[in-house]
């Protein structure tokens, strides 16, 4: 906390007045950039031009490396029990983003495991993007068809 103060040139007691221990410090960071990734995501049909896959990978694609870092952080679990809480209304907010997954296996943890494995894959392909790796438009064209292979694995429907 000390560091934090001193680099955001302020006093340790004004941290400790908002704050009390670096756990909430934390939690309250990963809220905030999870309120910036929701606030941006298209909420209806008609606020989507393309297929709901694009819009939501075109999102992610406008947050910065860094607030992606932190959504890849909850989806990785890496053991910071003061995220749980966090992590999993992210994942129920996530099931519920995904309505072809609401079905008998959304119950389950093949549900959760796909939505997961999709959302790592998509984090990274945005993350490729950025680094200049692939295009932006071949990387939609790849998140479009990881969702609907997502889609596809969790209902079995091959049509």
């Amino acid at each position: 906390m000390a560091g934090l103060a001193a680099e955001a040139g302020v006093s340790r007691q004004l941290v400790y007045d908002h704050f009390d221990d670096l756990d909430a410090l934390y939690l309250a960071f990963v809220e905030d950039r999870l309120t910036r990734y929701r606030d941006g995501l298209p909420h209806s049909e008609s606020e989507i031009e393309d297929e709901p896959a694009a819009a939501v990978f075109r999102h992610l694609l406008t947050i910065p490396p860094t607030d992606r870092r932190i959504i890849r952080l909850l989806v990785a679990d890496v053991g910071i029990a003061s995220l749980d809480r966090v992590r999993r209304q992210f994942l129920a907010d996530e099931l519920r983003r995904w309505p072809n997954l609401q079905g008998s296996q959304s119950t389950s943890g093949v549900a959760t495991a796909l939505i997961w494995t999709t959302t790592s894959a998509l984090l990274a392909l945005a993350d490729a993007v950025a680094s200049g790796d692939i295009a932006e438009e071949a990387a939609v064209d790849i998140a479009v068809n990881l969702v609907r292979a997502t889609i596809t694995s969790a209902t079995g429907d091959r049509a």
